[in-house]
């Protein structure tokens, strides 16, 4: 028997709220399965981990062909992407976009992204106060990652701006950061676009590669465009978040970082444990293309499913002490990345970074202090710091 969703009226989108956001999530898991956001319309979030997984599982009746956003206008913009399409169209897609992603292509950059991290981390500990974001976990994403990109350097200095942008853009059509956002996006998209760009890009650099594919005939124009906007939006902000949330973790943890100088085999470990409690993505929507039971409640055809992954990362349900910070935690299923066919294709590259930059502080720094007081940025779909000053010994 199946039951009418219950109703709460959270501003989830709130700039206060995208900062602290665990209470009303919270609030949404212990309202049940699915929740009627009545502020944003026909919008029901989906804040429990089984439930999460079990929706990001069937595609079909949790779509991403027709966007993940909250508003009409970025699901326009996403439709042709890897992100704002359903197989086979997406299986296509992701297929060409994520070979330079394949681990055994990124088990190439493995030893130039170590050398590149320890070089920086070596400066960072002889200086001993930093900013962890902009000094330390942009390094990586705005080097490396934007070399391998091969955008021209008009585009490059724009990269940061518009990633930020896009995931703001997936907000309510009415929030101010989405307002904010969409010239913002436009412009990106505008220029992944630009005709001009292909004799522009590094040559044999992944943007390159996707001219390439457009030249044999395997992606149109319009495909080639929306799949560059792949490479230069996620690849930025999320690592970027990432990295640094796990040095404010383990300044507010110090046990925690003391544990792994004595197990640093536990990297791998550690790193999930990390994305489970600070995973930068805090949701994405579906559309959902017929009525639907979850766990007793239903979601009407039509409507929009707000996947909270987050909020499944943290929920009572799955995981012991779910807001303690504990490195010996098998925290390997979380949905910090999503979960199936839409899972993350920058997953390993994230991981290669973060723990490229790890691997480095791991024999050089004994303790992480905050040296001034950490600031977030809002952002409708993505959680993190905009400065984050510490000091190392």
């Amino acid at each position: 028997m199946t039951h009418v969703a219950p109703k709460l009226d959270i501003e989830l989108y709130d700039e206060t709220l995208l900062i602290d956001p665990f209470e009303a999530f919270r609030r949404i898991r212990d309202a049940g399965p699915a929740v009627h956001l009545t502020r944003y319309g026909d919008v029901y979030a989906i804040g429990r981990y089984q439930d999460v997984r079990a929706a990001l599982a069937n595609p079909t009746v949790f779509s991403s062909a027709r966007g993940v956003s909250l508003n009409p206008g970025t699901n326009e913009r996403l439709a042709g992407t890897t992100l704002g399409s359903d197989d086979p169209g997406h299986a296509r897609l992701r297929s060409i976009v994520s070979r330079p992603l394949a681990p055994d292509r990124l088990a190439e950059l493995r030893s130039s992204m170590a050398a590149s991290a320890e070089a920086l981390v070596v400066r960072l500990v002889e200086q001993g106060t930093f900013d962890a974001v902009a000094d330390m976990a942009t390094h990586l994403p705005l080097t490396v990652v934007a070399e391998l990109v091969g955008m021209p350097v008009e585009g490059r200095d724009r990269m940061l701006d518009w990633a930020a942008a896009a995931f703001n853009s997936m907000g309510p059509a009415d929030s101010r950061l989405t307002i904010d956002a969409l010239p913002i996006a436009a412009e990106m998209a505008h220029y992944a676009f630009d005709p001009a760009l292909a004799a522009k890009v590094a040559p044999g650099s992944w943007a390159d590669q996707l001219f390439a594919a457009e030249a044999r005939g395997e992606i149109t124009r319009a495909e080639c465009g929306s799949l560059l906007t792949d490479y230069m939006a996620p690849a930025l902000d999320t690592t970027i978040f990432a990295g640094s949330s796990a040095i404010w973790l383990f300044a507010n943890h110090p046990d925690q970082w003391a544990w792994l100088r004595q197990n640093p085999e536990k990297l791998p470990q550690a790193l999930n444990e990390i994305l489970r409690l600070e995973g930068p993505v805090q949701q994405f929507s579906r559309y959902v293309t017929r009525e639907v039971d979850v766990g007793g409640v239903t979601i009407p055809e039509g409507a929009r499913a707000l996947m909270m992954f987050a909020s499944a990362n943290r929920d009572e349900r799955k995981w012991e002490t779910p807001e303690k910070f504990d490195l010996q935690r098998r925290a390997g299923d979380h949905l910090a990345f999503g979960h199936a066919v839409h899972t993350c294709m920058g997953m390993n590259l994230a991981k290669l970074e973060v723990t490229a930059l790890l691997t480095a502080l791991l024999p050089r720094v004994e303790r992480f202090e905050l040296a001034g007081e950490p600031r977030r940025v809002p952002n409708n779909s993505l959680r993190g710091f905009a400065h984050l000053p510490v000091r190392v010994q």
